[in-house]
């Protein structure tokens, strides 16, 4: 739950937002790295269907400069991931993207 708040800062910036999962609403809610965090990653994580993990500089571990995620889901296995420039990457395993 103590990474929403970093996720928080990011994503109401459309040059990250842009490259992602189209289930990424835009404008960006207020609330929506809590309920992200609280509502599914957590839950998720709980069940062993997803893993989340923040990317930080070792001269400030504060600071969170991206994150990767990896879906582990009956159709197929996703790996995704975002960062602080707005590039990112998205693996799917069926259509090889």
């Amino acid at each position: 739950m103590s990474d929403a708040a970093a996720i928080q800062q990011l994503f109401p910036q459309w040059e990250v937002v842009r490259y992602l999962d189209s289930r990424v609403p835009w404008p960006y809610p207020d609330d929506g790295a809590l309920t992200y965090v609280r509502d599914l990653a957590l839950p998720a994580m709980a069940r062993g269907e997803e893993w989340h993990w923040m990317i930080r500089l070792v001269q400030n571990p504060l600071q969170c400069i991206g994150g990767v995620s990896l879906h582990d889901t009956p159709a197929t296995t996703a790996v995704s991931g975002w960062r602080r420039s707005g590039k990112a990457r998205a693996t799917c395993a069926r259509c090889a993207r």
